[in-house]
């Protein structure tokens, strides 16, 4: 999980550099007549989605990214369209300013697909370009994936210090190895208690558990545990949760794993 969140963080960080990466074009539109600027032109651009907007006074600004479009403009005078001009042009330098000013003339009688624009009361040049709205957005996700990364190292992190605080509680346990069998102590009493556990209630299989704790000092993982078992993964934890329920043992979580402890009667009775 951890991984595939940075993956998408990589990904959105150089969809970013891409967006970002867009050279400005930028003009005036002029009327043929007396080559006035139009205030109130429209202006569209077949970028992805396409950019449209009404310009305040006759200039207008687009940052576009690297490729072939076509910039058109209308200008319509008592809601019929009075003047067009439109201009091809292709982006090679993102870093490149380019100047493109329009001279727009009456439309010649053949038929042209006009945009769809509601002229506001007070019509604005659009501030935010497209590109700039989507960067800002990807950088804004980038910045969320980056931010759910950092909270899941510190959980993370969180959980191992827990883990660690459950192991120093048992580090008065010595690293003795016992080799013998389980069977073989089953009549064994600690000299400084004088207690006696009977095992003999025990089934095979859970003594066959308990004696790779004992060989392993008394303290193991489950996944070592597992290993040295001919037992499933599945049949293992029950066998530990019957193991904890009888009183034998206790599992702390450390990690995604659990450690398997014995019980200090059981440590006393087997020496450890």
């Amino acid at each position: 999980m951890l991984q595939r969140l940075i993956g998408i963080s990589i990904i959105l960080i150089f969809s970013v550099s891409f967006v970002c990466s867009a050279a400005t074009v930028h003009g005036v539109v002029y009327c043929w007549e007396d080559l006035k600027p139009l205030p109130k032109a429209v202006i569209v651009v077949n970028t992805t989605p396409i950019q449209r907007f009404v310009t305040p006074n006759g200039s207008y600004s687009f940052n576009l990214p690297p490729g072939y479009y076509v910039i058109k403009a209308y200008y319509y005078k008592e809601g019929k369209l009075d003047l067009y001009a439109e201009y091809n042009i292709t982006i090679k330098n993102v870093s490149g300013n380019y100047i493109v000013d329009l001279i727009l003339f009456p439309p010649l009688n053949f038929n042209f697909s006009q945009p769809e624009v509601e002229f506001p009361a007070s019509s604005t040049q659009n501030p935010f370009p497209v590109t700039v709205i989507i960067s800002v957005s990807l950088v804004g996700l980038t910045v969320f994936i980056l931010y759910v990364i950092w909270r899941i190292k510190i959980k993370n992190k969180e959980n191992e210090k827990s883990g660690d605080h459950a192991l120093n509680e048992w580090k008065e346990w010595n690293e003795i190895s016992y080799e013998g069998n389980v069977d073989d102590r089953i009549e064994y009493k600690n000299t400084e208690s004088s207690e006696s556990l009977d095992l003999s209630i025990l089934p095979d299989d859970l003594k066959e558990v308990l004696e790779e704790i004992v060989k392993a000092g008394g303290r193991i993982t489950q996944k070592e545990l597992r290993k040295k078992l001919r037992y499933s993964e599945a049949k293992v934890s029950l066998m530990l949760t019957d193991l904890e329920r009888r009183g034998c043992i206790e599992k702390v979580k450390k990690g995604r794993g659990n450690v398997i402890f014995l019980k200090d009667e059981y440590r006393k009775f087997f020496g450890l």
